[in-house]
């Protein structure tokens, strides 16, 4: 065989192994996204090439408080900052697609999950301290997610969204004040939805509040619902 067919022979394996190995990677990566279980774009391989090509236009530091967009700067509006402790351990891995925004570890309980979905969608109305107001609670498809269940005050659209919770981890996006959003940022118990402020569906205030792990963590996810109606309710 001459030299030059040995040398093509050899490029040809290469690029054929090469090939494989970028398949296969891409095959797992695409599983591993798939078992963050539907979100807010189609469940399929469209959608993981979609979030594959949001990336770059995702917040860059959803964990940087600072990164909170509007009026955050603000003292915080409905929580505490004196009843708000600084979230003990490491943070959540949280995974690398922006869409869907999920948890890999320090994944909720079935009981703590259980909880968290009672509160969410028992509220069935809030009255404004302001005018005496009943504004009824609504429950359907959230704007943001698309494929599970969000509480909203008085209409169905995407400011009025108030928090959906994710099957999978335990995870919830709730949709705050941005000066609460900052704040719970700094104390560590969230951080922004990659697309924060950036699109229609998702509010400036929309943050991930990581799954509760004890009874502690579980009553903060409970205040930030609370806060989270008191505020999308003032929105009229």
């Amino acid at each position: 065989m001459a030299k030059n067919d040995i040398a093509k022979s050899g490029l040809t394996i290469a690029l054929a192994s090469l090939s494989s190995l970028v398949l296969y990677l891409g095959y797992k990566d695409y599983q591993a996204w798939l078992s963050l279980g539907p979100g807010g774009i189609p469940y399929n391989l469209c959608g993981y090439f979609m979030t594959s090509l949001m990336k770059p236009f995702a917040i860059r530091h959803p964990r940087d408080f600072r990164s909170v967009p509007g009026k955050s700067q603000e003292v915080a509006k409905y929580l505490s900052s004196d009843n708000l402790p600084y979230r003990k351990g490491d943070y959540p891995i949280v995974a690398p697609w922006p869409v869907p925004n999920r948890v890999l570890n320090q994944i909720a309980s079935e009981e703590f999950k259980a909880e968290v979905h009672q509160t969410l969608f028992s509220i069935k109305e809030i009255v404004l301290t302001t005018t005496g107001k009943h504004l009824p609670m609504k429950v359907a498809r959230s704007f943001a997610e698309k494929h599970n269940d969000a509480l909203f005050v008085s209409e169905i659209r995407p400011q009025s969204e108030i928090a959906h919770q994710h099957p999978v981890d335990g995870s919830l996006h709730v949709n705050l004040h941005p000066s609460d959003a900052r704040l719970l940022i700094e104390r560590r118990w969230g951080e922004l939805h990659p697309f924060a402020g950036k699109i229609k569906a998702v509010p400036a205030g929309f943050t991930l509040v990581y799954p509760p792990r004890d009874q502690l963590e579980l009553k903060v996810v409970n205040d930030c619902i609370r806060a989270s109606v008191e505020y999308v309710a003032s929105l009229g």
